[in-house]
């Protein structure tokens, strides 16, 4: 398998899972700002906060009283997408990953 593979195995993968795993009311952080860089032997993947600066507040638990004690529905999402994304690719290179 060639690096290239793996590189298009990881983007197939971000974009399988951006309409699944990513909490979505606009669309606006998966389909805009969940963001894919290759470089040399680095691929991250991550939401652009310049996109979405309201990402973090979707991933921890709800503090203010606004929300009178409720749960985020999308708290640990993020938790989530990571290690569905690391099952989907050892899946997808028939290995394990460390």
């Amino acid at each position: 398998m060639t690096k290239q593979d793996v590189i298009n195995a990881a983007v197939s993968i971000v974009e399988e899972m951006s309409g699944e795993l990513v909490p979505r009311d606009t669309g606006n952080m998966a389909f805009n700002a969940l963001t894919i860089n290759v470089n040399n032997d680095m691929i991250d993947i991550f939401v652009n906060p310049a996109i979405a600066p309201y990402v973090p507040y979707t991933n921890e638990p709800w503090l203010s009283k606004r929300w009178h004690r409720k749960k985020n529905p999308n708290e640990g999402w993020w938790q989530r997408f990571a290690a569905e994304f690391t099952k989907r690719l050892a899946n997808k290179l028939k290995g394990v990953i460390k």
